[in-house]
């Protein structure tokens, strides 16, 4: 569904690549927890994908057909990406249902206030009780579990998590987390999440891919988890 051929990215203000000879196949269905410490090339990656950035070198295929082809719409029907900072996904400045209704109107959908109360209990019980409130009222977990459930009201076929959870409390985080990993099961989703937590690594995916400085140390498929807690605590790679 996408693959990676010897893919680098070169900054002329940088020294290092950001990331060097990336070969990579990502099949559709599946769950890619990308684990690096900062700096490692996670976000970059991501960014390739929803072509934030550029390939200085190699190639990107999207269901066999060059990735920079794509026209943008198209794509952003495709892909779609949710970060920590919620204020790319949602207007803080509008009312919880405001943004609902903006949401429904990009994917132009047509559905009740009765459809988005059954809607958002899915992701969080007291979102549909504040359709009045603004969304910057609203609390951190609130924030992202509103701006998780507007990205896939359509459901992208591949959903880029970019620490998403990253600025919430342990307790929080867990519960997105959770909710996250059923909606990308239940909507049979694509998944790429970026993360620099092993706990989070070890818990939810099918695959895990550990980059390092740019490049991919290891890849490892879900049975093989205990094989790579052991390698990364001989390492000390991650943080």
């Amino acid at each position: 569904m996408l693959k990676f051929n010897q893919v680098s990215v070169q900054f002329s203000s940088l020294k290092n690549p950001i990331l060097s000879n990336i070969t990579y196949q990502v099949n559709k269905g599946d769950f890619v927890v990308i684990l690096g410490s900062n700096g490692s090339g996670k976000s970059s990656l991501l960014k390739l994908i929803d072509r934030t950035y550029q390939p200085t070198n190699g190639d990107i295929q999207l269901d066999n057909k060059p990735l920079k082809n794509f026209p943008n719409k198209k794509l952003s029907q495709k892909i779609v990406t949710l970060t920590q900072d919620y204020h790319k996904s949602l207007f803080c400045s509008l009312t919880v249902w405001e943004n609902c209704l903006l949401a429904q109107e990009r994917h132009k959908n047509n559905f009740t206030k009765d459809y988005f109360v059954d809607y958002l209990n899915q992701y969080n019980p007291n979102l549909s009780k504040k359709f009045s409130i603004l969304t910057n009222e609203l609390s951190g977990g609130e924030k992202q579990a509103l701006a998780l459930a507007l990205s896939v009201l359509q459901p992208p076929e591949i959903l880029l998590l970019d620490e998403h959870t990253s600025s919430l409390d342990p307790q929080t985080a867990q519960v997105l987390m959770d909710i996250t990993a059923r909606v990308i099961k239940d909507k049979n989703m694509t998944c790429l999440m970026t993360t620099h937590d092993l706990d989070i690594a070890l818990q939810y995916g099918n695959r895990i891919l550990v980059l390092q400085h740019g490049q991919i140390l290891h890849c490892y498929e879900a049975e093989n988890k205990v094989k790579l807690t052991h390698q990364l605590l001989l390492e000390s790679c991650y943080s």
